[in-house]
């Protein structure tokens, strides 16, 4: 409200001066109220500004790029001016700018340029004949690329490029534009800054809203205070790249740049590769992944972030996958990658709360020969969020009895097991190995060898026992039966076989 007040102030008195002669004014300042003089002076001083010199009216004209197509000039492409605001005004194009005379250039205080026509904007010859210009505007039009560094320019204060197709922005653009104030680069196509503007140190005001950035690029600078205070809406920036689609800007670069610091913070992960793939909508949680791939790991790492939902260990000496059990950091870890390993066995996993609550798990090409096929079957079925296990490109072994039950459990579920028809196993047929795919296995093939005969000897045995039993047991209670009511057994006698 001050700074308003002291503006409307100096303005009138700006105005009042303009009705007498400067050297009049000063002497009968001077001679009969000195003080308020000195005091005029001073006021002019903290504003740069000359009592005797001419003042633009930029900063308070009505005109507008909206709706530019419809003038009269914009047909042409030319440019008109208006003495009232010392301000030149271009419809979609600069064919007669030319024509302005050089002295009456130079009283020129702004120019907007409305639909620039080109697709590149050159600022060396666009505004060669504009060498004083304080104000410089460039609204709607097909404008991708600044072509051109500006020149040196001391008297441009603000530099306003929206709504264009503007995509790309050197850092060192603005830097010889030593007085710019005001930087509006709203509402373009810009999708990053992999370094900050060089702006003159006078700058006040320099907004970015409204411009899909990529935020999976390099926007870190953003966070640092000397760098980024100079963007006025840094805030209000939103991400427009499809994995953090609508979220905030600054949430994104600090979610990164803190798991950037615990990774590295962690003797195990210091080698991984640590990244955030999505912010959950409402509650903005980050989830990571975290890849320790192809780094010749003899353990699974003791730590993960929190948060982390995906873990990658391919192609290294892993045998244990124990943690997934009794480490806590692994609780809630929904994506499991362990391809090329060293693995033979998954039984720890038995009953475990992440066995029944994953949502993938990829074992191929490890050593796995046996898998308790009962604890998979029970834990896929009490599993909603399970959604893919792989299990091809292991030395499985079919004994008669795995081989059906494990064929049974592939079938059951293909959804989840979409490497089933991959899944290979070796079998002994007589006395020859063989190898066949599970899903194609037949119990002629896997049930014929000396082993399997002793199995099936022993069961047909057990039958025949049960059998047995279950005949005795009925003459008993029959001849119970028949004593009870007549007195005596019956004359036919049991032959046992």
């Amino acid at each position: 409200m001050k700074r308003t007040n002291f503006q409307s102030s100096l303005a009138m008195g700006r105005n009042y001066l303009k009705d007498f002669n400067c050297r009049l004014f000063v002497t009968f300042g001077l001679k009969f109220c000195p003080r308020t003089f000195i005091s005029v002076l001073v006021l002019l001083f903290y504003t740069s500004l000359s009592v005797c010199s001419h003042t633009p009216n930029y900063h308070h004209h009505n005109l507008t790029c909206d709706n530019w197509k419809k003038e009269p000039e914009a047909t042409m492409g030319n440019c008109t001016r208006y003495t009232k605001f010392a301000v030149i005004l271009c419809q979609g194009g600069v064919s007669n700018l030319k024509a302005i005379s050089e002295q009456k250039s130079r009283k020129i205080d702004g120019v907007m340029f409305c639909g620039w026509p080109d697709k590149y904007f050159n600022p060396i010859t666009a505004l060669q004949t504009l060498p004083n210009i304080k104000l410089l505007s460039i609204e709607y039009g097909v404008m991708k690329e600044i072509l051109y560094r500006f020149p040196e320019m001391f008297h441009l204060q603000s530099i306003n490029i929206s709504w264009t197709r503007l995509s790309y922005v050197e850092p060192k653009t603005f830097k010889r534009v030593y007085n710019l104030r005001v930087l509006d680069l709203r509402w373009n196509q810009l999708t990053h800054l992999e370094s900050p503007l060089i702006l003159s140190k006078t700058i006040e005001f320099f907004y970015l809203n409204g411009n899909p950035w990529n935020c999976t690029r390099n926007l870190k600078w953003l966070l640092t205070s000397e760098k980024a205070d100079i963007v006025t809406d840094r805030r209000d920036l939103l991400c427009h790249d499809r994995k953090y689609k609508d979220r905030h800007l600054l949430t994104v670069i600090n979610y990164k740049m803190a798991l950037k610091h615990t990774c590295q913070k962690h003797e195990d992960l210091k080698n991984c590769t640590c990244s955030m793939h999505h912010i959950v909508p409402k509650s903005h949680i980050p989830l990571y992944t975290v890849n320790c791939s192809y780094l010749n790991l003899h353990r699974l790492p003791a730590y993960l972030p929190d948060n982390t939902s995906s873990f990658y260990a391919n192609g290294n000496k892993i045998t244990d996958v124990s943690p997934l059990r009794n480490n806590n950091h692994y609780r809630y870890v929904d994506d499991i990658h362990l391809d090329n390993n060293m693995i033979e066995s998954i039984d720890v996993l038995e009953g475990s709360y992440w066995f029944e609550h994953f949502r993938l798990l990829n074992l191929k090409g490890n050593r796995l020969r046996k898998i308790p096929v009962y604890a998979l079957d029970n834990a896929l079925d009490d599993n909603p969020h399970a959604s893919l296990l792989s299990l091809s490109r292991n030395p499985w072994y079919c004994s008669c009895k795995f081989a059906m039950r494990f064929r049974e459990i592939l079938n059951k579920y293909n959804a989840i097991l979409k490497d089933a028809w991959n899944v290979t196993c070796i079998y002994k047929h007589g006395d020859e190995l063989k190898s066949s795919k599970v899903m194609s296995i037949t119990r002629g093939d896997v049930c014929k060898s000396k082993d399997e005969t002793k199995i099936h000897f022993l069961d047909l045995l057990n039958v025949v026992l049960a059998s047995l039993i279950v005949f005795i047991l009925g003459k008993l209670a029959y001849d119970y039966y028949y004593y009870k009511n007549y007195g005596r057994v019956p004359w036919i006698v049991m032959k046992l076989p």
